[in-house]
């Protein structure tokens, strides 16, 4: 019966002051919303499972520059080789390589995503098939038939589930490949293919020989360590190096991540942040909610004085106050985890963004709310709840009510009162400052890398995202050649006023080769460069506004009979021949010393490539397609207007001219930049939301107990006042307990500040404007503090004194 007359009294209490009421339950939604979705995309980012038994045992093989550069899990096919002859500890070794791949059916052609995998690889996931069978070792040996493994969505998609699928020859990049097996509905073992094929590695000689990427897995046996393992693929590595120094860096450097983070691991210090940052606001609104507990409390000090003397228990009051704040938390804790869910549907807006535009398929990594989230919000609601509520309430349930009734209700409830409102607010002030501090430099840093020029003209740019490969039909040069003018002459019939250039790799993303650069005395530098690379066709730089800055730009006699030639951009040039002119210099592809010296024609305006590219200051050469006729290229054609939509027109040319080269996955250029940096920017609004209810919790919760403890000193201002203070003394005795504030903050700011090296290797130039950004957060620290200092002491001073004296 007392539960139910409490519960009664706290529901007329929160109706009463519905206005404190939201203001609580919204800082609970805010502050557990806001960890609950940190809590699902740490999880989907760093801890999720692959999607097949036994995936904690498997780990991908990752090289880097050295041990402090980033891991990829990314490795060419000799140095995959030589893992391979040395592996003896692991129970298995396997690799696969991304593919696209060319479907012809009927009148239809498509282009798939695809992967080349080492036959014991599907095998040892141990996912038996839908249909058919997986890949064995028979399936890759040398003049095996072309076999192929499909995925349920493309046996669905493409064949229309076809129960007679198995055994069935079907026309893969012009060639008849047999299908033997379809996977299971949502099977996503490493990343979402939709046709895999067995890979044939045939024996390299010699790291030049090498021409595929691959990306290589281990998996343990049951109860093994990781020791052994990584022992055996760093004498495997150290030895490619010491072979091979004018192509591998002595330093270059293998590790074993764990396969469910192969992809995801280098953000493990964002995701890190966020957690933290969370974390830190879940304490504030805790914080902050206590606060304003506390100064309610303290207008109710009389009433429960009141109730004690009449027999209430400290017990009582106890539960009295927390079911007053568990009305507020629960509704607090519906809207938060309603916040939550949205951020998880604009998590996976962006997913879909990138996956749409980059055609790279589901996303392993986007987070999910599962039970064990609901949990994690019940849990934090519930610390807000015993740690904002029983804090105040026992500090007053041990108050000597006798005192406070023959008092005015502020003698020793206030002093004592005062000292945990000073904790409080100082408590608040350091956390918000390093909350603050940290999403300041990230968000500055970010924007500033995301936005600097990239000195295109985007406008009106179409791009086929993924390569169109040629098959062994046009493995002649000559062929090569002519399919591109006859494509260039299809696309100009189909879309009039269109202009048409190709490229091997999109314009902020050149591929990679391994270069020696011609120094002034003659002699190769170091030999062990590698060197960010494109080849394209004449028009390409004007087509995409690259400006010539010294020099000339491709024509139609750089061909295979004239000069090996090469434009670099004035990063590179500035980079190996700085303060000399950089034409008539030379540049040698492969470091093996057998290939021809390339002589620069041009220099060319800078393209900077993607946020945080480690060989950025490498710059970019380009080579002409002419001398190159490279096997795979990329289209880019500007539109002559945006109103109509031309994939379909272009697709229709490109089918004119081949029907088993497509153009794949046309976009516009303007999206392709936007979704390749969607990782780096969507931290932003991230930050900024994070930010704001930060300084929405500090601002409210500063403003209101400093209004709290100036009114409980309201009659010592007016004694001042009569006595003869002016209004700026009595202001300043305020503000000086604002200063006192702001001095508190320098923890928060030195706590945020020795953050910033922690993130600097996946965000290196987070260091660049600490001292601007610390600044910043000083000055509205300041605006916020000396605010709520002096509004409530302008209100007290427009008091008459008389009046002042007479306050309750």
């Amino acid at each position: 019966m007392n539960v139910w007359f409490d519960l009664q009294y706290a529901w007329r209490l929160f109706i009463k002051s519905w206005g404190y009421s939201l203001m609580c339950a919204s800082v609970v939604a805010l502050s557990v919303g806001l960890a609950v979705w940190t809590c699902a995309l740490a999880y989907s980012q760093l801890w999720k499972p692959l999607e097949f038994p036994g995936s904690e045992q498997w780990y991908s093989v990752q090289l880097s520059a050295d041990a402090t550069a980033r891991a990829r899990p990314s490795i060419d096919a000799y140095t995959y080789q030589e893992l391979l002859a040395h592996h003896r500890a692991a129970d298995h070794l396997g690799a696969f390589a991304d593919l696209a791949v060319v479907l012809s059916e009927g009148q239809a052609t498509t282009s798939l995503r695809a992967a080349a995998i080492s036959p014991r690889l599907f095998a040892a996931t141990h996912v038996a098939p839908r249909l058919g069978r997986i890949f064995d070792s028979r399936d890759d040996q040398p003049g095996a038939s072309a076999v192929a493994i499909l995925s349920f969505d493309a046996w669905q998609q493409y064949f229309a589930g076809d129960p007679a699928i198995i055994g069935r020859t079907v026309r893969i990049d012009a060639a008849p490949v047999r299908v033997i097996g379809v996977m299971p509905r949502d099977f996503l073992a490493f990343e979402d293919f939709e046709v895999w094929m067995p890979l044939h590695l045939p024996q390299l000689a010699r790291p030049a020989d090498s021409t595929m990427t691959l990306t290589p897995l281990i998996l343990l046996r049951e109860h093994q360590t990781l020791g052994p393992i990584a022992n055996e693929m760093k004498a495997a590595v150290d030895a490619v190096n010491r072979d091979h120094p004018q192509l591998f860096d002595p330093a270059r450097h293998v590790t074993l991540i764990p396969a469910f983070r192969m992809f995801t691991h280098n953000a493990a210090p964002i995701v890190t942040m966020l957690s933290l940052m969370a974390a830190a606001v879940l304490l504030l609104g805790c914080v902050n909610i206590s606060m304003v507990f506390f100064a309610r409390l303290l207008e109710r000090s009389r009433e429960l004085a009141l109730r004690t003397a009449l027999g209430a228990s400290r017990g009582r009051l106890l539960r009295q106050c927390l079911i007053e704040t568990a009305l507020v938390v629960l509704l607090g804790l519906l809207a938060g985890y309603a916040l939550a869910a949205l951020g998880i549907q604009w998590t996976h807006g962006i997913g879909a963004f990138i996956s749409r535009v980059t055609a790279s398929g589901r996303q392993a990594y986007l987070p999910t709310l599962r039970s064990v989230d609901l949990l994690w919000a019940v849990l934090s609601a519930m610390a807000i709840w015993i740690l904002s509520t029983l804090i105040p309430a026992w500090h007053f349930a041990r108050q000597d009510p006798a005192v406070i009734l023959a008092g005015s209700g502020k003698g020793a409830t206030v002093r004592d009162g005062n000292r945990s409102v000073r904790l409080l607010v100082g408590l608040q002030v350091v956390i918000s400052c390093l909350v603050l501090v940290t999403c300041g430099n990230v968000v500055v840093a970010v924007e500033r890398e995301v936005n600097k020029p990239h000195g295109l003209n985007t406008a009106q740019v179409l791009i086929s995202i993924e390569s169109t490969v040629f098959d062994a039909r046009l493995a002649d040069a000559s062929r090569r050649l002519r399919y591109w003018e006859n494509l260039t002459a299809s696309i100009e019939s189909h879309v009039p006023g269109s202009r048409v250039a190709f490229t091997t790799s999109a314009p902020t993303r050149p591929g990679k080769v391994a270069a020696s650069i011609e120094t002034r005395e003659g002699a190769t530098h170091d030999g062990r460069l590698t060197l960010p690379r494109t080849v394209v066709s004449d028009n390409y730089f004007a087509l995409l506004g690259i400006r010539l800055r010294s020099g000339r730009l491709f024509d139609s006699t750089d061909d295979s009979a004239s000069l090996p030639v090469v434009i670099i951009d004035e990063s590179m040039a500035s980079r190996f021949w700085p303060g000399e002119n950089a034409l008539g210099k030379r540049v040698r592809l492969n470091g093996s010393g057998q290939s021809s010296w390339l002589t620069v024609v041009g220099v060319v305006s800078a393209v900077p490539g993607g946020p945080y590219r480690t060989d950025a200051s490498l710059g970019t050469m380009y080579q002409p397609l002419r001398q190159v006729v490279p096997p795979d290229f990329q289209v880019l054609i500007r539109l002559p207007d945006t109103t109509t939509d031309h994939r379909v027109a272009l697709r229709a040319a490109a089918f004119a001219v081949d029907r088993d080269l497509p153009l794949h996955n046309l976009q516009t250029l303007d999206d392709y930049l936007a979704a390749v940096n969607l990782s780096y920017t969507a931290m932003v609004p991230i930050l900024i939301v994070i930010a704001l209810i930060t300084a929405l919790l500090a601002g409210s919760g500063l403003f209101g107990l400093i209004s709290r403890s100036v009114a409980q000193r309201t009659q010592e201002v007016g004694i001042r006042r009569a006595l003869g203070a002016t209004s700026w003394r009595a202001t300043s005795m305020f503000l000086r307990q604002g200063s006192l504030y702001l001095s508190v903050a320098v923890v928060g700011l030195a706590l945020g500040i020795l953050m910033m090296p922690l993130l600097s290797r996946a965000i290196t130039n987070i260091l660049d404007q600490v001292f601007p950004v610390t600044l910043g957060v000083v000055l509205l620290m300041a605006a916020l503090i000396f605010t709520a200092s002096y509004l409530p002491t302008r209100r007290a001073l427009a008091l008459d004194p008389g009046d002042a004296l007479r306050s309750e």
